[in-house]
């Protein structure tokens, strides 16, 4: 392997090496800032740069291999002591760094050279690495460590089958009634089962989550759970007006296709095994063969952009892709980067049904954004935050709609465009369940996990009306008990609705100017990090997510593409 940082490089990353790296950088700061002229510190930053590459890289490397297998010893001691040992040494010595630059009279200068975002996006970096809260954080990522090896553990058997849990989620949209019943009941009583034990692991979370918010003079956690997502142009008061935009144009449409839905399978309600299925385009389990998948979307992206295309192959050859779902897996899907080789990974659980498709293009546009700001040279602003890097994902979902003949028929890929835009409508409403809980959570960080659950009902009801859990409630409160993000990323889900409206517009762009909307994709992949969240939507002239009418004129979008009229007057 060739690296583009250290290249003369320890085999493994290890605290004496990270802490003999920061020493060697921080006694260059007084003769740095010292200087009459920026040069020193331009050097300087160039070499911090190098090195958070290096951690960055390697830090990928280690989470990609523990969560291929999570059962392995060898690598869960690795991913161990680089979380325990490499990483807080890492956050010292950043820490240090940051306050330094951040106060130094050459800061304008190395901004003139990044891009002046570099420094409000540092200043969001301020607090998440403060020392007081050090161990306080190995703690927390022990624990999310601890959810993962749970939640990847599970196994139910179905129709007289054992498999992992990923697949019995895949076959509550199975075309039988039964089997869909039975996985989500198997499912979700997994949940149930193992309920105290997610319960206690959150609980610990939440708790040392709020001391680190008062550690450094907040009230509870929320303030540094937005400042750890690196937002700098909006907070709380935004996210609660968008969610608000979210029930008042969103909502009203949710529940009319509910209520549509159970008329289609002909139930007098809809039940929650039958949410996932919808006989009108839910298409057959394991219509698309894992086997295939891969030669079927290299088509699909060739077809689409032979730039991107040129990528998916890379990594094909790279082995950069794990795409089958295994028992000891971690559970969900993700992308990756290792800066210091310029490489990007992507990491699935495919089954053989029509949500590997979804997922593979998703996380393909995460990897086609990442590939494509390889060439930004400030590590902290190849990746932009997670409400600007959703965009690519999702907008890659809309962009490869015209082109999923690769996959499935005609017929059937019409359905799936159709699934596709009802799925937008449902996400939009549970993301704001999401978001609006884990506001309450820390609102109330002294909560027993039987309010928390209730809570979680509470405000399921608000945004998503219309789902029948009459004789099995005690099922309700367990949805939230596999969502990784709000054990793993506090704040973390809001981010998808916000890129969905972008990745909606560039859907809409693409129906009346197909190279159009690609040449503004790639432009908002080669823009990575280096603006915020507003400037992104600017930048590829979108309308602002944070504009009511922006939700209002995409639901009125989704309702027409779904044969649902009158919108105006149910809203």
């Amino acid at each position: 392997m060739e690296y583009k940082h250290y290249h003369n490089r320890p085999e493994t990353l290890t605290k004496e090496f990270a802490e003999a790296e920061f020493a060697t950088l921080i006694a260059r700061i007084p003769a740095a800032e010292n200087s009459d002229s920026a040069n020193e510190w331009l050097s300087l930053y160039h070499d911090w740069n190098a090195l958070s590459a290096y951690y960055s890289g390697e830090g990928s490397r280690v989470h990609y291999a523990h969560a291929k297998d999570m059962g392995n010893n060898a690598i869960t001691q690795a991913d161990k002591y680089f979380r325990e040992q490499v990483t807080p040494a890492m956050d010292h010595g950043s820490a240090i760094m940051l306050e330094a630059f951040l106060k130094s009279r050459h800061k304008a200068a190395v901004g003139k050279r990044y891009g002046p975002y570099l420094i409000d996006s540092l200043m969001t970096c301020v607090e998440p690495l403060a020392p007081i809260n050090s161990k306080l954080r190995v703690q927390v990522d022990d624990l999310a460590d601890q959810y993962q090896k749970l939640a990847s553990s599970g196994e139910v058997t179905i129709q007289g089958k054992t498999m992992t849990l990923s697949r019995a989620r895949g076959l509550q949209s199975d075309e039988n009634p039964e089997v869909r019943k039975e996985a989500w009941m198997k499912y979700r009583g997994w949940f149930l089962e193992h309920h105290d034990e997610f319960a206690s692991i959150f609980d610990q979370m939440v708790k040392l989550r709020d001391q680190m918010g008062r550690n450094l003079g907040h009230d509870n956690f929320i303030p540094l759970g937005y400042l750890s997502m690196r937002r700098t142009d909006y907070g709380p008061k935004e996210a609660k007006a968008f969610r608000d935009s979210i029930r008042e144009y969103a909502t009203p449409l949710l529940e009319k296709l509910y209520r549509e839905q159970a008329v289609a399978l002909g139930t007098p309600t809809l039940k929650p095994w039958d949410v996932s299925y919808h006989p009108e385009f839910s298409l057959p389990t394991g219509i698309a063969p894992i086997e295939k998948q891969l030669d079927n979307a290299q088509n699909l992206f060739d077809e689409i952009s032979p730039r991107l295309g040129a990528h998916f192959s890379r990594m094909r050859n790279e082995g950069l892709i794990d795409l089958e779902n295994r028992k000891g897996k971690q559970p969900g899907a993700f992308c990756t980067s290792m800066p210091d080789e310029g490489r990007v990974a992507i990491f699935c659980n495919s089954t053989g049904d029509e949500g590997d498709v979804g997922t593979l293009v998703h996380e393909m546009g995460h990897a086609f954004q990442a590939w494509e700001s390889q060439k930004i040279e400030a590590v902290d602003l190849q990746w932009p935050t997670s409400d600007g890097a959703e965009i690519h994902s999702m907008g890659m979902e809309f962009l490869s709609m015209p082109h999923l003949t690769w996959f499935f028929s005609q017929d059937n890929a019409r359905k799936f465009r159709r699934h596709h835009i009802y799925d937008v409508v449902v996400l939009m409403c549970y993301i704001a369940v999401v978001d609006e809980f884990q506001h309450w959570v820390y609102e109330h960080p002294n909560a027993t996990p039987a309010a928390r659950d209730q809570a979680w009902c509470d405000i399921t009801d608000i945004y998503t009306p219309g789902v029948d859990f009459s004789g099995m409630e005690e099922y309700k409160y367990t949805r939230w008990y596999p969502q990784s993000h709000i054990f793993q990323t506090p704040f973390y889900y809001i981010d998808y609705a916000i890129a969905q409206t972008a990745a909606m517009q560039l859907g809409i762009m693409d129906e009346e100017d197909h190279d159009k909307a690609l040449d503004t994709y790639i432009k908002l992949c080669v823009l990575g990090g280096t603006v915020g969240i507003l400037n992104i939507f600017r930048s590829a002239g979108l309308r602002s997510p944070f504009d009511p009418t922006t939700m209002r004129d995409l639901m009125d979008y989704a309702a027409r593409e779904l044969g649902v009229e009158e919108m105006a007057e149910v809203a």
